[in-house]
C-alpha cells in the first residue's frame, strides 16, 4: 500500500485539489448563478452569433468542475431543437472529455508517469482487452460519473483516439435522450418525452451486456 501511495499520492493529490478548487470556484453564488442552463441561455443569446459558440465552450468546460452533463444537454434541446441540439450537445460533450483527459495528464510530471508505468498492475490496465468497449459500457451507463470517468482514463493513459472514439459512441444515446428530453418539455410534446424515458430504460442493460463482451481476452485494436 505504501509503494502504491508512494506512485499515485502526489499525482491524486494534485488533481483533486484542482478539481475542488474549481469545483468550489464554480458554487460560489454569483458564477453558480451564472452557469444556471436558463441564465446562460439568456446569456448566449444576448451575444448573438457568437452565443452559439460560447454556450459550447462553458458547456465543454463545466465537467471540469464535476458539474453534470445533463442539464447543459437539456439546455441545447430547448434552445436549439433536437437535430442542431443534438449536433451542439455531442461537440460540447466530445470536447469537454477531450480537455477534462489532457488536464489529468498535463497534471503528472514526466517522473511521476514513469514511476506509475514501471508497476506491473497499472501496465496491466493499460492492457486490459478491449478498452474500447469498456469506456463504451461506461458512458452509455445513466449512472456513470462524466468527469470521474475522464480523470481516470487521463490517469490510466488510455490511449487518447481510443478513449475519444469511445466517448463519442458511448455518450450519443444519452446526449438525444437529454435533448429529446429538452425539446419535448419545451414543446409540451409528451412522446418526445416518453422515447427519451424509453431510450433510457434500454441503456442499462445494454452497457451492461457491452461491459460482458468487454471482458473477453481479444486484443484491443487501435483506432
Amino acid at each position: 500500500m505504501k509503494a502504491v501511495w508512494r506512485v499515485w499520492g502526489r499525482s491524486v493529490l494534485k488533481i483533486l485539489g484542482v478539481t475542488v478548487a474549481l469545483a468550489v470556484l464554480c458554487r460560489l453564488p454569483g458564477v453558480n448563478r451564472f452557469l444556471h442552463p436558463a441564465v446562460l441561455q439568456e446569456w448566449a443569446r444576448s451575444l448573438g452569433g457568437l452565443g452559439v459558440v460560447a454556450m459550447v465552450a462553458v458547456a465543454a468546460c463545466v465537467p471540469m468542475a464535476m458539474f453534470p452533463r445533463w442539464p447543459f444537454a437539456v439546455m441545447f434541446g430547448v434552445a436549439y431543437g433536437l437535430t442542431a441540439g443534438s449536433a451542439l450537445a455531442m461537440l460540447a460533450g466530445v470536447v469537454g472529455a477531450a480537455l477534462h483527459y489532457k488536464f489529468a495528464r498535463l497534471l503528472m510530471t514526466r517522473k511521476e508517469i514513469e514511476a506509475c508505468e514501471r508497476q506491473a498492475w497499472f501496465r496491466a490496465l493499460q492492457d486490459a482487452p478491449r478498452p474500447f468497449m469498456v469506456i463504451v459500457a461506461v458512458r452509455l451507463f445513466p449512472l456513470s460519473n462524466f468527469g470521474v470517468t475522464n480523470l481516470i482514463c487521463g490517469v490510466l493513459r488510455i490511449p487518447f483516439w481510443t478513449y475519444l472514439g469511445a466517448s463519442c459512441v458511448g455518450m450519443l444515446p444519452s446526449t438525444i435522450v437529454y435533448v429529446l428530453a429538452g425539446h419535448g418539455a419545451l414543446n409540451m410534446d409528451v412522446k418526445a418525452v416518453l422515447w427519451a424515458l424509453g431510450v433510457v430504460s434500454l441503456m442499462v442493460p445494454l452497457a451492461a451486456r457491452i461491459g460482458r463482451g468487454g471482458r473477453g481476452r481479444e486484443p484491443a485494436l487501435p483506432l
